[in-house]
Order: C-alpha cells, then structure tokens, then sequence
C-alpha cells in the first residue's frame, strides 16, 4: 500500500463553484495533478491550461498536469492516469451526482493498491445554500460526506444568509472543517493531503460548532468474531444509520483469517482490508455519530464473538 496516489472528489451543488475551485487547485497546488471529468463540454478545466489531447484521451495542462476526458469509466480514467505518474488526481463530480458509489470505487481492492482515497472536498455557495437544500434537498448528500467543506462566494452573501448557510453546514455535516472563501480561494494544504480515510484521522477539533449529541466512544471485545455477524453488525448499526453514525474505524479479528481486518466508514462508503496484525489481538472500533446508545453498540458488538 505503499506509495499509492492520494484521491480527492471534488463535489456540490450546481454554481457552487466546484469548477473554480479545481482550477485553483491544479494552478496552486504546487504537484502534478491528474483531473478525471466527463467531455470537453462539460470539463471544470480551464480551457487556456490544455495544450494538447493524445489519442489515449489524455489531455495534457500547460502547468505539467494531465487531464483523462470522454471516459465513462472511472476506474478506466484512473488506471489511464496513473501511467502518467501524477502526484494527486482530482475527480470532479457532477452538481448532483451521488459521492458513494465514486468512493467506493476508489476504495475497491481492485483499485485499493494503487489509489488511496484521500477526502472528498464539497462546496457550497455561501449565498444560496438555504434556498438550494430546500428547493433540492439531494444536493445536501455531497456537503454530509464531505471531509472538509469550502463555503464560497461569501463575498456575494449578506450577513444573515452567511450566518444561516453556516448553521446548516454545521448541521449537515459536524466533522468537516469549514472554509470561508471567495472564488475558491482556500490555501490548497487545507483541502489536499486530509487522509481523511486513514486509520489514525482525527476530526478538527471545533467542538463549539458540533451539533448536540454529537459523541464518541470505543468497542472493545476480546477473542474472534463471526464473520456472518459482522457483516449483519456493520449492516445494521453502522452502514443502516448513515445520519447518526458519521464515522466508524478500526480492527476486527474475525474467525478464518490470520490478520485482523481493517474496517472504515464515513457513513455509507466502507472499505475493508487486512491488516498486518495478528487476528489474536482484541478487536477495538471507535464509533463517532450523533445521539446514539454506547450501551447499545456494546451489546452488539460483544454478540459478534462465538456463543
């Protein structure tokens, strides 16, 4: 897993200014970046950046990055990229396109080798948000997955709706770290380099901003769990309650496999791998979510192990 290119999504509403943010990011992100997007028509690249397309559809960015257009499949694009050797690929979704099923395939052991999914970034227009989450609610399912949020035009927003656009982030999505910006102009270190989906990440400490119930607590059981009740575990309390538990990590020791696996959630999107440690160690998973019951997940969680 060593040496694997970190992956960020770059998602949010219609004018949120996902576009604007991606061209900042190839121009002052100090790497060389690869962009996945859809056609010519529809790319958030600056047309003065690309030089020239080659016949395997890649095109290539006067700054030194590379950009995979027309391509369907996004597993194809990055594969295509990743012959470049890119320091960083940035995949723009489209305004309301859903992040999971892009992450997961980010996260598929087929791709898990040479990728690592390093956060998903969602913007927001600081001036509009409100109207657009009531006019369109589904546009709040990229700002909930969000490792980091970047609240733009706030140039263009009045006091009261800056306020108001702040409070539903909050709400949306406790964990991100909120960014303040005008046309996209964020520092590139606060949105690149978040490995938000490794095993140590942490959230920003900015517990005055939390939403009430927000908690975290630890599940320890000792001896092998069940695989069949695993599965039904991370079903039915984790992957089932994508707007209590936020996030959950940590190491499992299931019964039929040497090492302990690796399991992560940011609340639908999961990804399990082995790990290097032995399948004897105790199992531990830290649960981070809203309003939920320890003693509930403790009882579950000590269920997992043989009757």
């Amino acid at each position: 897993m060593q040496g694997r290119i970190p992956v960020s999504i770059v998602g949010g509403f219609l004018g949120a200014g996902k576009t604007t943010l991606v061209n900042h990011l190839i121009q002052k992100g100090g790497r060389r970046f690869g962009v996945v997007v859809n056609e010519f028509g529809e790319t958030g690249i600056d047309a003065s950046l690309i030089e020239n397309v080659d016949t395997d559809g890649i095109a290539e960015l006067t700054n030194g990055c590379l950009c995979c257009v027309g391509r369907e499949d996004l597993v194809s694009a990055l594969f295509k990229l990743l012959g470049r050797r890119p320091e960083h690929i940035l995949i723009e979704l489209s305004g309301l396109a859903d992040p999971v099923p892009v992450a997961q395939a980010v996260l598929d052991p087929f791709a898990r080798p040479h990728f690592e999914l390093d956060g998903i970034i969602g913007v927001a227009d600081a001036r509009n948000l409100a109207r657009t989450l009531q006019d369109n609610p589904e546009g709040a399912v990229q700002l909930a997955y969000a490792s980091v949020v970047v609240l733009n035009k706030t140039d263009l927003a009045p006091p009261e709706a800056l306020t108001e656009a702040e409070a539903l982030l909050r709400q949306t999505n406790p964990l991100a770290p909120l960014y303040p910006a005008v046309r996209g102009q964020v520092p590139p270190e606060r949105l690149l380099g978040l490995r938000a989906f490794a095993l140590d990440w942490q959230p920003k400490a900015h517990p005055h901003h939390h939403t009430p119930g927000l908690q975290t607590f630890t599940l320890r059981a000792e001896g092998l769990l069940e695989r069949p009740k695993v599965n039904a575990f991370i079903d039915q309390y984790l992957i089932a309650r994508p707007n209590a538990v936020y996030r959950a990590k940590g190491y499992l020791s299931v019964r039929g496999f040497a090492q302990q696996v690796l399991f992560q959630s940011v609340r639908e999107i999961f990804s399990l791998e082995m790990s290097k440690r032995p399948a004897e160690a105790p199992s531990e998973l830290v649960v981070i979510g809203r309003n939920l019951d320890p003693g509930e997940y403790e009882a579950a969680f000590q269920a997992l192990r043989q009757a």
